[in-house]
């Protein structure tokens, strides 16, 4: 049975390409412990309407997301809540909750992207290692990153066959792992599996990710007109490192608690949280206001490859709040 108790509603912000189709696997585990739960879809992203994008800045490119999610948090008339996103779900969370660190109680940051700083001494290139194929591949991402083009945008651009790389992609991704379907789906050609069968698969335990299903929907999200999708190139640079990254942002914030979650194989830079992590803690009343938590079993899509371990872990974070 559902837990009661007084704590904030929990807030779901999703990475970037994505929508709240990917909390499928976490939506009923995480609102047995939550009296309200809310998943929503950034502005310009998903399922939500598609405005221009006009920003030119990182700073401006924030305050997209930002200023549309205080809208929302206005309108549902929320005074505090537990914000909860993943990857760029989790940077967009991030600058929402300094903005605003009075309206968020406990920031949870999944596999956050853009928070390492730039290394003042870069790596050196590697080109002796690249053949001369991969290495004009390279620049010409480089090339396409820098006027603005995203993943979504080639998916646009390819037409009738987008949906090919947008499956395969979906199934190299999630071919092994707790989330891997143990049989091919039943699911009817018209689209999911009906709610009946969903709600039966979750009061069994044995609800595992419908991947020909994600794959439609993740196309669809690509094929919308871009919008909020256009942020990325704003945010990180070609380098993937931060224009403004949270390692030098959230020590000096008034963010009460920060908890980072990393899979155990996590491309994201968990040496960058644990940085941050001692940054918080030694602000001043910042004593062990801010943890990190290692997810087993899971990579960058933690919800996914591990969600059991995920929701122990969002218990984990939360049980002193």
């Amino acid at each position: 049975a559902r837990q009661s108790n007084t704590r904030s509603p929990l807030v779901l912000l999703h990475g970037f390409g994505a929508g709240i189709g990917f909390w499928l696997l976490n939506f009923d585990a995480l609102a047995e412990r939550h009296e309200h739960v809310y998943a929503i879809d950034l502005l310009g992203c998903g399922r939500s309407s598609r405005p221009y994008f006009r920003a030119k800045t990182s700073d401006d490119a924030e305050h997209f997301f930002v200023d549309a999610l205080e809208r929302w948090r206005i309108q549902l008339n929320l005074d505090k809540m537990i914000l909860l996103g993943h990857s760029f779900g989790a940077y967009i969370g991030a600058s929402y909750a300094m903005s605003n660190p009075s309206r968020v109680s406990h920031l949870i940051l999944a596999s956050p992207v853009g928070v390492p700083k730039e290394p003042e001494t870069p790596e050196p290139p590697r080109r002796h290692r690249l053949s001369l194929g991969w290495r004009l591949m390279r620049n010409f991402v480089i090339f396409l990153w820098n006027r603005g083009y995203t993943p979504q945008s080639i998916v646009r651009l390819i037409g009738p066959i987008g949906p090919r790389p947008v499956t395969a992609y979906v199934t190299r991704r999630f071919l092994v792992g707790p989330a891997a379907e143990d049989t091919p789906s039943t699911a009817s050609e018209a689209g999911l599996e009906t709610s009946v069968a969903l709600a039966d698969q979750i009061d069994k335990g044995t609800l595992k990710l419908p991947k020909n299903d994600v794959a439609q929907y993740l196309y669809h999200l690509c094929a919308q007109p871009g919008s909020g999708e256009f942020a990325l190139p704003r945010v990180l640079k070609s380098n993937v490192f931060a224009y403004n990254p949270l390692e030098n942002r959230l020590k000096d914030s008034d963010v009460s608690r920060v908890t980072f979650f990393y899979g155990d194989h996590d491309w994201m830079d968990t040496e960058a949280g644990r940085r941050t992590v001692i940054s918080l803690n030694r602000r001043i009343n910042g004593s062990n206001s801010a943890r990190l938590l290692i997810i087993p079993h899971a990579g960058h899509q933690m919800m996914i490859d591990n969600p059991d371990e995920f929701h122990e872990a969002v218990r984990t974070a939360l049980e002193n709040d």
